[in-house]
Parts: structure tokens; sequence; C-alpha cells
């Protein structure tokens, strides 16, 4: 019999929410949002891969193990760091309404959670593909790298992919880089990040045992490509730093120009001034700021 559990769901989490975001419209090749529920293909433990279908019915998160064999311990462990289920949220209303545009911000889309991205080397490609670049071109270039080298599995004539290892980037060469319109920078950077993980130079748990933020995005940037605000990305979608703030980032830039109703973008002192309020949920608060722009 196929694998299916519920995680209730808490007063304080929405995965109406949840799914606006992961259905931004935007070509996403990494899941499926289809009538109230995501469908992903998973790539958990040593079990190969597992394709789940997450809908809400009755107060709960009903997960379904459509293809492939893994336990129940493990898909609620993924489905509770993907949703960032686990968190208490309701102090970010209190400490919100410090800002009357924030506290009006986060009553409109309460219940929306930080949405990770569990794996490191997925979330540092795609920060390393997004850089300086529109939406709707970063999600085509992930496109063509997953179709090239990710694997993949078929599920009632629908396919599903699973983001590719750090061996299999690197069977693609500089110049197959180069024709899926990679710019040159990228593609020697993505290279760079697969070696420094097959190097056993990267990985979850060794930045998670640095005591502080800053320690950890000096580390990330360390390796070449990563600067200030790819490190801070991976801070707030993998490694789930409450303090990571993505400074220089185009969303964070307009989403607050339009918080506060100004007539020109902020500056970096501005931004500075107006996280030092929010100790501790400076990532959640950036995350809302996102959600704004729809």
């Amino acid at each position: 019999m196929p694998l299916s559990l519920s995680i209730p769901i808490p007063d304080n989490f929405s995965f109406k929410e949840c799914l606006w975001f992961l259905d931004r419209g935007f070509d996403d090749c990494l899941h499926k949002v289809q009538g109230g529920s995501v469908t992903k293909l998973l790539r958990i433990g040593n079990h190969g891969h597992s394709l789940l279908r997450i809908s809400e019915s009755n107060g709960a998160l009903q997960i379904d193990l459509l293809k492939g064999a893994t336990s129940e311990h493990e898909i609620v462990n993924y489905i509770t760091e993907w949703f960032d289920f686990g968190r208490d949220i309701d102090p970010l209303k209190t400490i919100a309404s410090r800002d009357p545009h924030l506290h009006q911000l986060v009553e409109k889309y309460w219940g929306l959670r930080l949405i990770s991205i569990p794996d490191l080397f997925e979330v540092l490609c795609w920060s390393i593909i997004g850089q300086q670049i529109n939406l709707t071109f970063a999600y085509k270039l992930k496109r063509s790298l997953v179709e090239a080298v990710g694997e993949s599995e078929t599920y009632e004539g629908e396919l599903y992919h699973v983001f590719p290892t750090p061996a299999r980037v690197l069977q693609l060469s500089f110049e197959d880089l180069k024709g899926m319109q990679y710019s040159t920078q990228k593609a020697k950077y993505l290279q760079i990040v697969a070696e420094a993980f097959l190097a056993g130079n990267l990985s979850v748990e060794k930045l998670s045992l640095m005591e502080s933020t800053p320690e950890m995005l000096k580390s990330l940037m360390s390796l070449k490509g990563v600067g200030e605000w790819t490190a801070n990305y991976v801070a707030m979608k993998c490694l789930r730093r409450p303090d990571a703030i993505t400074y220089g980032d185009a969303g964070l830039l307009n989403g607050y120009k339009y918080l506060k109703g100004m007539d020109r973008k902020p500056t970096r002192q501005e931004l500075e001034g107006f996280f030092e309020q929010f100790p501790g949920w400076e990532a959640y608060i950036v995350f809302y700021i996102w959600r704004s722009l729809a």
C-alpha cells in the first residue's frame, strides 16, 4: 500500500500562502502545483527517489508517497524543514507591530512560512544562477541544467526532476554550459561550487557548527562566486539563519520602497536601520516583503 500520513496544521500556518510562493507564475522544474497540492520528487537518504504529493485536508497537511520508498520519519523531517513547520511564528506579529507598514503586511499574508531549499548544493547553484538577471531567465537557465544532467521519474505521464548532484554537474563542460546561455562567470562558478562539494570543503554540517551568522557568511564568501547577497540567501533559505538579510536584492529594495511609499530605492543605511528593530526575524521580514511584490 502507498504510504500516506497527515501532519496537523497550527493556526499560524497557511498552506495557501505557501502554495502561492511555490507557484508564482515562473517555470519551476522542481515541483508542480495544481489543484491545491504540490508534487515534488525528492532524493531522501539512501532510498533513491521519492515522489510526494502534499495537500491540505481537515486541518492537516496530507502527504502521499506516490512513488519510491522512504520512511515516515524522513518524510516528516523533510516537510518540517521545507515549510519551516516547526517554528512558532507568533512572535513575528508582536515584533512587526513596531512598524505600522510592516504590521499590515504581516497581517495580510499571515501564515506564510519561509520556504526553504534544504539541499545546500542546489541553493548555492540556484543563487549563482539568479545573480543579476531576472527571475524568468533564471528559471530558464535552471531548467536547462536540470534537464541536461538531473535525474527524473515519470508518474501518470508527468515527468518530475530532482536537482543534479555535484558529480553530474561536472559532467558538463564549460562549453556545454555556455551553450545553455550561461555566462562565462556563472559557468565557472557552478564548476567551482561542484568541485568544492566533491572535495568535501562544503557541507550543511560544517556550516551549521558555526556559532554566528557573520562567521557562516564569511566562510561562504571565501568561495569564488559567492558574494554577500548569495551568502545571505543561502543562510536564509537553506541554513535557516533568522538574521540573514539579502542586502542588494532587487526584490528587497523594491519591496521596501513600496512598503514605505518611497519615490526612490532605499539606501543601505536605511535598510540597516529598519532591520535593527526586528532582531531574530530579519529573514522572515525579507520573505514577507518579497511576498508583497505580487
